[in-house]
């Protein structure tokens, strides 16, 4: 199938807006990286974190994902170019079963490391920012989606709201901390 061009509005938008996640998943993870346990694990997961985004496999079905995203934001219309949309389905299969943050890479989400755990907050954390939902926090991303499409057990449920709950902590002391 023949690839679809965006526009380079599209793609700096795009580019913008991914680096900017990065950079709050990076911040994140290496606020734990500080206070958890396997600190080099997640300095090198911050380091990596969506790299996948920017590979042959996602990069132009993402900047199509990423203008759908924002006409819908703010109630423009958009409609994706013929074959675009299951480029795009693709594209999220590959990325949620390439990187182990999304559930979807284990055959089982209880299977998910600490490492994964936390990385997967800090990325829920980094969307709760950019969209100013539940003041910051993955709480409400947790909230919604485990029991529904994450299924975790009562060990890993009690291990995710323990990550936020350090999280969320640690943030608004750095937060408080900062020169005005």
């Amino acid at each position: 199938m023949p690839e679809i061009q965006p526009t380079a509005k599209m793609i700096a938008f795009y580019e913008c807006r991914t680096q900017e996640h990065i950079d709050r998943v990076r911040r994140c993870l290496n606020v734990m990286a500080a206070v958890a346990e396997h600190a080099e694990e997640l300095k090198e997961r911050a380091r990596l974190h969506d790299a996948s985004k920017y590979g042959l496999e996602e990069r132009v079905p993402y900047i199509w994902l990423t203008e759908y995203h924002r006409c819908r934001r703010i109630g423009e219309l958009f409609n994706y170019p013929d074959g675009m949309e299951a480029q795009v389905r693709d594209a999220i299969k590959h990325h949620i079963t390439s990187n182990r943050h999304h559930p979807e890479f284990h055959p089982d989400a209880n299977d998910m490391t600490d490492v994964d755990l936390i990385e997967m907050v800090c990325d829920w954390t980094a969307m709760a920012q950019e969209f100013d939902q539940d003041g910051g926090s993955a709480r409400g991303w947790a909230d919604k989606t485990i029991g529904s499409r994450l299924h975790l057990n009562e060990e890993r449920c009690r291990f995710v709201y323990a990550v936020i709950e350090t999280l969320d902590e640690k943030l608004t002391r750095s937060a408080r901390d900062w020169p005005k």
